[in-house]
């Protein structure tokens, strides 16, 4: 449960009772509106802009910041949004986390899968802010948020047994009931078939040793090419949220090198940061949300884009691509 009185001291530091209240209502409202439109693109861009907010000196990008500020000036008539930075991302982020929490638990992927994957995206990279308190509020919300990506990856592998047949009566009463039945299986048994063909396509691409992305085997790469290649190349064969195992699978080939900032990286990459790159430069959710995806549009762009001086073991380099390449490929494939 998201304890509003406790980070509402980020920006105040003796709230009054009626001032806790007003930000709990604010805050509700926002996270309601942060869920709409429910599709992805959305989702990922409200991760994104919470995400560069969390930095130090941060801010929500102009159009989220208006939809914050809104619901506060609703609650409090005399807010203005100009000089309340700190507020206004105190207030998104403790929003994001209600809506993560609350959001709708049917289906294999819901709207808290997609925006806690891409706040898990977004921050797990960020060097941390220098505001104990804020601090403390950008590490709940990324725990939160890797917590439920990996606890909705194990459920979404969960093998569910077919309901029972039901026999057709002799005078065809229960027609409906037993086309309600087949169909109730049907769609059990292909949600099965997604796990199993997950597992089957991770194994072999195990087995190989082969880079579909580089088009070469992963031993006769370059280092710091090869571990990128084995994240991504990975991601593709997800059909849900990624889960610890995957990182097994990633890291049991990963090579030995140098840790790198991510513009070291390009220089090191030479011409593969093409072929890494090449499926994501043409996707907008991937261009438009940069702190979501700086390893991809790195990738895509040969730019850093602010994120340079970011250092990565070659092995993080590695979960990395795993972490940003399963984020786009679920996300792309919108669940099988």
């Amino acid at each position: 449960m998201v304890d509003i009185a406790l980070h509402v001291r980020i920006f105040e530091g003796n709230p009054s009772d009626e001032l806790v209240k007003k930000r709990q209502a604010a805050i509700k409202e926002i996270a309601g509106k942060f869920i709409k439109p429910n599709n992805v693109s959305r989702l990922l861009s409200v991760a994104n802009g919470v995400a560069l907010a969390s930095r130090d000196d941060g801010k929500l990008p102009p159009r989220l910041a208006a939809e914050v500020g809104e619901s506060l000036a609703k609650v409090s008539p005399s807010f203005v949004s100009e000089g309340h930075d700190l507020e206004l991302a105190t207030c998104a982020m403790l929003a994001t986390m209600i809506a993560i929490e609350t959001g709708a638990k049917a289906g294999t992927l819901t709207t808290s899968d997609y925006l806690a994957v891409g706040i898990w995206s977004g921050m797990s990279w960020q060097p941390g802010s220098k505001n104990t308190r804020f601090e403390r509020l950008r590490q709940e919300l990324l725990e939160l948020s890797r917590n439920h990506v990996l606890k909705a990856g194990v459920a979404g592998r969960v093998r569910s047994q077919p309901p029972k047949a039901i026999e057709l009566s002799d005078d065809n009463g229960n027609l409906g009931k037993v086309v309600e039945n087949l169909r109730a299986a049907a769609a059990t048994l292909a949600l099965n078939a997604a796990v199993d063909r997950e597992e089957i396509d991770l194994l072999w691409w195990s087995i190989t040793g082969w880079s579909d992305v580089l088009g070469t085997k992963y031993a006769e790469a370059k280092p710091h090419s090869a571990a990128v290649a084995l994240g991504l190349d990975a991601a593709k064969r997800l059909r849900r949220m990624p889960i610890e195992l995957h990182k097994g699978l990633v890291l049991r080939r990963v090579p030995d090198g140098d840790s790198v900032s991510l513009a070291q990286l390009l220089e090191r990459l030479g011409d593969d940061r093409a072929r890494l790159g090449a499926r994501y430069g043409s996707d907008p959710d991937v261009t438009s949300n940069a702190e979501v995806f700086p390893l991809l549009n790195a990738l895509a762009t040969g730019s850093v884009n602010g994120a340079g001086n970011t250092i990565l073991s070659i092995s993080d380099l590695a979960l990395r691509a795993l972490l940003e390449g399963a984020t786009f490929d679920v996300v792309y494939r919108r669940e099988v």
